[in-house]
């Protein structure tokens, strides 16, 4: 009987076998990879189908709302046709509008009850099923009748529950018109929802269709149901519509004929809205019923997918074996290395891949000098082939000239291949003052032990120029002699975007002026200098200019805010700092100006403001400018007490009735430019 501690010990060393361990890696791998695979095409597979059963009951529950909308419209219809057909001049004679709703067998088909009743809300002729007669019942109050008069309209009123039952009934309206257009009468009907045959044939069950139809009014409250018990009741009390029903309320309850669909909890719900009416149509069935094969095709492509991965796994795995065997026969030829009773290119395993490789490896080392030759010779190819056909420019000084150049520095500098060869740097810089600055700087940063990266400006064979990024260092550490070596690109492009960023960054794109964080920037720089000048900022806001956008559109408004840039800019000086803060919003920083001054710039401000005039379509536009006026000094020690200080002024100003001046006093009330002290 074997050794129970050999067998450990053998069974560790073939687990140590690189072999053995690739095996299982592979086999690990393979099972990963298809169950991964598997897993993705299931949950995109679920996902597409859910997607499309959501759309099926979505475009199911849109056409029954469009059936319903189609339904009251056609009511309505015949309504309008009734009231066009009423004699008008029987509106005070009851008698005759009773024989008029005697000779209506038509309209009356279609309602359970019509009435009219004239302007002031007196019924004055009633038809149903008892007769015709003329109540003394006043409508005025209702809300249906008070919005047919109001809006000149046919109205759907809400639903509310009939007298004798739990039926719920609605009232129809239609306004009757005389000969001049004006409302002298309304007609009305009743109507119950469910016996009428309005709504139960939408909302019974259906043996083909496993969901549920209901619906509801605005308010949520059930109208139709396949179980009267729920009638009137709030659909959010229903099992089937609850978490759906809240969605559609926590969203406003719109009532949209696009209406949406989702899966709420175990079912999926769809609903869309029947604008004429006000109501919402639902649809909700059973997810498990709609998507129950899926999980059934799911679980099978998981059992099929472990069986494609065991099997994949044992192929792997004999195919790993068949293709490490050239392995073994390696190891055993690299026992005998030493022995010598070989020639050294015999007894070496024929294979592929890592293991030829090593096969090669070992072989080579017998022949390592006459390699090493060969490998120089390689090298030295590979580089003249890089410095030919590399993109970017290389160079070697040593003494500050050119030594090796490759083709693309001769190129980048508009030289023929090696005509910079042996020349002085200097050649490649504006001035020679330039060349000794940069040179200054290359030895400065050698000294310190770094890399020379820097944009120089350099020039061509032909005269032009370009920003060049150079980048540089010693060959060798430390050895003076060994020279430098470099490489160079062109970043004109680049620069030049740089540039235009930054003044972006800066700058309003719309106005062109500086944009509100430059325009602090600026402020604090002059609040905190110690010995500044005398200056004062202006901060300025629009009037009227939400007008303009509102009127005229977004474009209208662009165009004012840049003209009134425009002649803004005009009462200013160049060094006068003129910034838009956003929106309609704009603040001028004068430097070097008393506040005198500064009530006088703004008022010219004001008024070119106040001038200004554009035509735009059939009209004019125009805004005018309130104006707040601060001077700094070291009551206002910081940027946030200046902005303070203006919004003060501005509003001032904008309560003194708009398109005003007023300055900041300090402390005590905003003055205008007539009794600002001189």
């Amino acid at each position: 009987m074997p050794d129970p501690l050999l067998l450990l010990a053998r069974c560790c060393r073939r687990f140590g076998s690189v072999k053995l361990r690739l095996s299982l890696v592979g086999v690990l791998l393979s099972a990963a990879s298809v169950a991964l695979t598997v897993g993705l095409v299931l949950r995109e597979v679920g996902a597409r189908t859910e997607e499309v059963a959501l759309d099926l009951s979505l475009a199911q529950t849109r056409k029954l709302a469009r059936l319903m909308g189609s339904r009251v419209v056609g009511l309505q219809l015949t309504m309008r046709a009734g009231a066009d057909d009423l004699p008008v001049e029987r509106i005070g004679d009851p008698a005759g509008l009773r024989d008029w709703l005697a000779g209506q067998s038509a309209l009356a088909s279609t309602m359970d009850s019509l009435f009219v009743a004239d302007v002031r809300g007196s019924v004055l002729a009633w038809r149903d099923n008892h007769g015709i007669r003329t109540p003394q019942t006043q409508i005025g109050d209702r809300d249906y009748f008070k919005l047919t008069l109001r809006q000149g309209r046919p109205v759907v009123s809400e639903p509310m529950s009939g007298r004798l039952s739990e039926e719920p009934v609605i009232l129809m309206t239609m306004p009757v018109r005389d000969g001049s257009g004006e409302i002298v009468a309304v007609l009305g009907g009743s109507l119950r929802l469910w016996t009428n045959g309005l709504m139960p044939e939408v909302t019974a069950g259906d043996p083909e269709d496993a969901g549920m139809m209901v619906i509801t009014d605005a308010r949520g409250r059930i109208l139709s149901h396949a179980d009267r018990r729920w009638l009137m009741r709030d659909a959010q009390e229903t099992p089937e519509l609850a978490e759906a029903a809240g969605r559609w309320v926590a969203l406003g309850r719109p009532v949209e004929p696009s209406g949406f669909s989702l899966h709420a909890g175990d079912r999926i719900v769809s609903m869309a809205g029947v604008p004429d009416a006000e109501w919402m149509v639902f649809h909700s069935s059973a997810a498990d019923r709609v998507l129950g094969g899926l999980r059934a095709g799911q679980q099978r492509a998981l059992v099929i997918g472990t069986g494609v991965a065991l099997v994949g796994g044992l192929v792997l795995l004999l195919a790993t074996q068949w293709l490490l065997a050239p392995l073994h026969r390696l190891e055993q030829r690299a026992r005998r290395m030493s022995d010598g009773d070989l020639p050294d290119d015999e007894g070496w395993p024929r294979a592929m891949g890592e293991i030829g490789q090593l096969s090669r490896v070992l072989r080579s080392t017998l022949h390592e000098r006459s390699m090493a030759a060969a490998a120089n010779r390689e090298l030295l190819a590979k580089l003249s082939a890089l410095m030919a056909n590399a993109p970017l420019g290389i160079a070697f000084l040593r003494a500050r000239r050119l030594e090796l150049v490759s083709g693309a520095f001769d190129r980048l500098l508009g030289y023929g291949t090696g005509q910079l060869q042996g020349r002085p740097a200097a050649v490649l810089y504006p001035a020679a003052a330039e060349a000794e600055a940069v040179g200054q700087r290359i030895a400065a940063s050698f000294a310190a032990g770094l890399v020379f990266d820097e944009e120089v400006l350099m020039v061509r064979h032909d005269g032009s120029q370009f920003w060049g990024r150079l980048l540089g260092a010693p060959v060798r550490w430390g050895d003076a002699e060994s020279g430098t070596v470099w490489t160079l690109e062109d970043v004109s492009h680049a620069r030049s975007q740089r540039e235009a960023l930054s003044w972006e960054s800066t700058h309003d794109t719309l106005t062109e002026l500086v944009n509100r964080r430059e325009f602090e920037r600026r402020l604090t720089e002059r609040v905190e200098w110690p010995h500044a000048e005398p200056s004062c900022a202006l901060f300025i806001d629009l009037d009227a200019f939400k007008t303009v956008n509102d009127t005229a559109g977004h474009a209208a408004g662009d165009r004012v805010l840049v003209d009134v840039a425009q002649r803004l800019q005009a009462q200013v000086r160049g060094t006068d700092t003129l910034a838009r803060l956003g929106g309609d919003e704009f603040a001028v920083l004068l430097a070097g100006c008393g506040r005198h001054d500064a009530m006088r710039i703004a008022e010219n401000m004001r008024a070119a403001v106040e001038q200004y005039r554009l035509r735009w379509g059939d009209g004019w536009l125009s805004v005018g400018a309130s104006i707040g006026v601060v001077q700094l000094g070291s009551e206002l020690p910081d940027l946030p007490s200046v902005m303070a200080a203006a919004d003060a002024a501005c509003y001032e100003a904008k309560r003194s009735g708009r398109n005003r001046v007023r300055l900041h006093d300090h402390g005590h009330r905003a003055t205008s430019f007539d009794d600002a002290p001189l």
